[in-house]
């Protein structure tokens, strides 16, 4: 079923006319259709050049470089062994469930050999494997289980970094002569640089034309969809974002990865002239304040249900919002463990994300679309 759903997305490329117009602000794109953001691809003589920029948070301007080399290629020169990742992999750690469903994307989740965090994962194949014992659970950045890891030899591990890792686990396995890659996915402001982080999935595992393919396809379909919604030039409904924790609001900035969900499916977010790379702790009172006209209310916390909002905090019934029904989370495709497809499949098809936020905010303009990720709260 989830390998359909790519096939049919890798087909639809070579289906669908391209559609080549981006509006103002539409992540950049070269000449192939790829969009751009931290992750650099470039080929040079016997290897494929990789950089990312900006790895982690308030890094600096720092960039990281790593050669992919053919495992039967002589090392090219200039380059040292330890710049080189050998491709394709064939065992990989995978720091994220993301990095988890970008493999499983291009069927090559059979070189996941670990993977942190487990319990978080949605998709059915990958919770078998972990549950027969073909991918072990190493544990987090916190408490990583470095014996594990290693006894693992694996070609890679993807990892990603909050903060500067150069005290954290994963580090110390760099030292110890494992392959550690910083994924700077989950800091791309725009969902269809994020979805380009497939490419560099494609290319460690000799999958490159098909990574290129979904990341095309995907990409022409979120820039449609764009173009729809701006074409129509409707009203732009006020929308509120996420619910309070222990009395404090951390509020996304507008310029952030959801932020720009809002914005390219028409809505009007209330916090959409802050910026910045990190939420912002704001009072429940001030956030109220803004929310006063706001139509539509989205990922409210863990919420499943309306009686679950009043019950974390009654005063959130009384936002006007509330009362007007329109509240929706990402909950379409969860399991009782705690796994969430959102999480998943969602960073490689933001089109399907971005059809879910125009059906909730303009439903006007899908009238016969179903939410795939989003569920309305009763």
């Amino acid at each position: 079923m989830r390998l359909a759903f790519f096939v049919i997305a890798v087909a639809l490329t070579f289906l669908s006319c391209r559609n080549e117009s981006t509006r103002s602000g539409i992540a950049d794109a070269g000449s192939s259709g790829i969009p751009q953001g931290r992750l650099s691809i470039e080929k040079v003589p016997g290897a494929t050049r990789v950089a990312v920029r900006e790895p982690w948070q308030n890094s600096g301007g720092k960039e990281l470089v790593w050669y992919l080399v053919a495992r039967d290629s002589a090392l090219p020169r200039d380059i040292g062994e330890e710049q080189v990742i050998r491709v394709p992999v064939r065992r990989m750690i995978c720091m994220s469930t993301t990095h988890a469903a970008m493999m499983r994307a291009l069927s090559a989740d059979s070189m996941i050999v670990g993977i942190s965090g487990s319990s978080l994962l949605y998709d059915s194949l990958l919770l078998e494997r972990t549950g027969s014992g073909g991918i072990k659970d190493v544990g987090y950045e916190g408490n990583l289980n470095r014996e594990l890891v290693i006894s693992l030899a694996p070609d890679l591990v993807m990892a990603y970094g909050v903060a500067d890792p150069s005290s954290g686990s994963t580090v110390r396995l760099a030292e110890a002569g494992v392959k550690v890659f910083y994924n700077a996915d989950y800091l791309e402001e725009h969902p269809l640089n994020r979805c380009a982080w497939l490419r560099l999935f494609g290319l460690l595992t000799g999958k490159e034309e098909m990574a290129d393919s979904i990341v095309i396809t995907v990409s022409d379909s979120y820039r449609e969809l764009t173009t729809m919604v701006a074409n129509a030039a409707g009203k732009k409904p006020g929308v509120l974002l996420g619910a309070p924790w222990e009395d404090v609001w951390y509020v996304s900035p507008g310029n952030t990865y959801i932020g720009r969900l809002i914005d390219d499916a028409g809505g009007d977010y209330i916090y959409r002239d802050m910026t910045g790379n990190n939420s912002v702790p704001v009072s429940v009172e001030s956030v109220f304040r803004r929310a006063s006209g706001a139509e539509i209310w989205i990922n409210p916390g863990t919420a499943g249900k309306l009686s679950d909002i009043e019950a974390a905090d009654h005063r959130l019934t009384s936002l006007p919002v509330f009362s007007s029904g329109r509240v929706w989370n990402n909950r379409g495709r969860i399991r009782q463990d705690g796994g969430n497809d959102y999480w998943e499949s969602g960073v490689v098809r933001p089109d399907l994300l971005l059809k879910d936020f125009i059906s909730i905010i303009h439903p006007e303009l899908l009238p016969d679309y179903d939410p795939y990720y989003y569920i309305r709260l009763e």
